[in-house]
C-alpha cells in the first residue's frame, strides 16, 4: 500500500502533461492530507472513519485524484456536532459534506442497501457497525477499499489484487451488482477503458446477461459515464468494448446506427484521423469518432441530444462532422476554402486537430486572413449606398462573394478594393 507518489505515464489523461500530472498528484496527496486530518478528528471522538472507494484505487495507482470520501461509524448528527463547516447534503443517505483544511469532503456512516425496485437506488439503507459491511454494498473490488489512520488497507475483497491484475471485477456476484444498478454495466467498460484493465469473465457475461436493464437508467446518466471514458487514455478501448457488449441496443432512447460502430481506426474514414487518444480535446474526439463513423451532422445531433450534452458541445460536434463530411471526397484549396466560410473557422480548427495529416490545410488557413462576413473592410450597408440600391439579400450575397475572393487572396481586404470589385461583380451580372 504506497503512501502516495509519481504518476506513471500510462496513467497520463487527456492534455496530461508530465508536469499536470506532478501538480494533480500534488492536489491528490493535499486531499489525502485533508482526510487523514478529518479521520483523526473523528477517531479523537471515539468513532471508526476510514478514506474509502476511488481515492483509494487512485492512490494505490499513483494517479490523481480530485475527490476523498470518508465511511465512519458516526450518525450524522454526531458528523455534524464535531465539525464546524458540515452541510447535510444527503442526511437519508447518511451523508453530511464536511469543509475541513480547504477541502469538501462527503463524510458518510456504514451503511448497507435492500431491494433495488427501480433498478437505481435502493429502497432501504441500514446502518451497520462495520468498515466491511460498508464496503460489501460497492460496486466493484478496486473502489470497494479502505485506509485508516494507521495506513493499513482494509481490503476484504481483494482489490488490491485486481490491481495488480489489472482486471475489472464486481464484489461478489455480477449479475446481482448489476440488477441493483444497471448503469454499473457501463461504468465497468468506462473503468476498464480509462484504467486500460480488462473486465473479468464474470464480468463481461453478467454483462451480456443483463443488457436488457440499462433501459431502466436514465439518458443523461449513460451520457455522463461515456463523457468520461472519451475524455480517457483508452477511448478506443471503451468504444469497442461499448459496441461489442450489446449494451447500446437497450437504451432508454435509441441512438443513430453510426453510433454502434466500434470505436477500432484501422480502416475505413477513421484512417484520416488521429488516433483518438493522441487528440487533446475531448469534443474533437467526439467528433472524429461520429465522422470516422461516417455519421451525419444530423445523426451527431441525435447522439448528443440523446445523451443530453449541451446544445453548445452538440452545435460543435455538429460543425465539426459537418466539415469533415465536406472534406471527405474534396481537398483542394478551393473546397477547403469554402467548407472555412460556410461552416466557420472553429469547426475548421477542430477538423484540423483531428486530422493526421494537416498540412497543407493549416497553411491554406494562416493564408486566408479572413474568415466571416464581420472580417470584412466594408459592410452591408456601405455596399448598397456605394452601388445606390435599395438593401435587400442580394447584399449578403455580395459580401459572401467579396469574402471569398479576399480569403483566396484575389483580392485585398480593403474598403476601396472590395467597393471597386463590388461594383465589377453587380455590372457583370445584370
Amino acid at each position: 500500500w504506497p503512501a502516495g507518489g509519481r504518476a506513471g505515464a500510462g496513467v497520463l489523461t487527456m492534455g496530461g502533461t508530465e508536469e499536470n500530472v506532478s501538480m494533480g498528484v500534488a492536489e491528490a496527496n493535499r486531499l489525502w492530507e485533508a482526510g487523514l486530518s478529518v479521520l483523526r478528528r473523528l477517531a479523537d471522538h471515539g468513532f471508526q472513519a476510514y478514506i474509502v472507494g476511488g481515492c483509494v484505487r487512485d492512490r494505490a495507482l499513483g494517479r490523481p485524484f480530485h475527490d476523498v470520501d470518508i465511511a465512519t461509524s458516526a450518525r450524522p448528527e454526531e458528523v455534524m456536532g464535531i465539525f464546524e463547516r458540515a452541510i447535510p447534503t444527503g442526511l437519508k443517505h447518511g451523508t453530511v459534506t464536511v469543509v475541513h483544511d480547504g477541502a469538501a469532503m462527503e463524510v458518510t456512516t456504514f451503511r448497507t442497501e435492500f431491494g433495488y425496485s427501480d433498478g437505481r437506488r435502493p429502497d432501504a439503507i441500514v446502518f451497520v457497525g462495520t468498515i466491511e459491511e460498508d464496503l460489501a454494498r460497492r460496486d466493484f473490488t478496486v473502489n470497494a477499499m479502505a485506509a485508516g489512520l494507521d495506513g493499513k488497507l482494509v481490503d476484504p475483497f481483494g482489490g488490491m489484487e485486481d490491481l495488480r491484475r489489472r482486471v475489472i471485477r464486481c464484489v461478489g456476484d455480477a449479475d446481482a451488482r448489476f440488477s441493483e444498478d444497471a448503469l454499473r454495466m457501463v461504468r465497468a467498460i468506462r473503468f476498464a477503458s480509462v484504467l486500460g484493465f480488462r473486465l473479468a469473465k464474470s464480468v463481461w457475461r453478467g454483462i451480456r446477461r443483463q443488457a436488457p436493464r440499462l433501459k431502466n437508467v436514465a439518458m443523461e446518466r449513460i451520457g455522463a459515464e461515456w463523457d468520461k471514458m472519451m475524455a480517457g487514455p483508452h477511448p478506443e478501448r471503451g468504444l469497442g468494448l461499448l459496441a461489442r457488449s450489446g449494451l447500446l441496443a437497450h437504451l432508454k432512447e435509441p441512438l443513430p446506427a453510426a453510433a454502434f460502430v466500434c470505436g477500432g481506426q484501422e480502416s475505413g474514414a477513421f484512417r484520416k484521423f488521429l488516433p483518438l487518444h493522441q487528440m487533446e480535446d475531448k469534443d474533437v474526439r467526439w467528433a472524429a469518432f461520429l465522422a470516422g463513423t461516417k455519421a451525419s451532422p444530423e445523426e451527431a445531433g441525435l447522439v448528443f441530444r440523446a445523451l443530453r450534452f449541451s446544445g453548445a458541445r452538440q452545435e460543435r460536434i455538429e460543425s465539426a462532422v459537418a466539415f469533415a463530411r465536406r472534406m471527405d471526397p474534396a481537398q483542394d484549396r478551393e473546397a477547403f476554402i469554402d467548407a472555412v466560410l460556410d461552416l466557420g473557422l472553429p469547426a475548421a480548427e477542430d477538423w484540423l486537430a483531428a486530422v493526421a495529416e494537416p498540412e497543407p490545410y493549416r497553411a491554406w488557413l494562416r493564408q486566408m486572413g479572413v474568415y466571416a462576413i464581420g472580417d470584412l473592410a466594408v459592410r452591408g450597408d456601405e455596399l448598397a449606398r456605394s452601388l445606390n440600391r435599395r438593401p435587400g439579400p442580394w447584399v449578403g450575397r455580395l459580401l459572401r462573394r467579396l469574402l471569398k475572393e479576399a480569403a483566396a487572396g484575389r483580392t485585398a481586404n480593403t474598403r476601396e478594393t472590395l467597393l471597386s470589385l463590388a461594383a465589377e461583380i453587380v455590372e457583370e451580372t445584370e
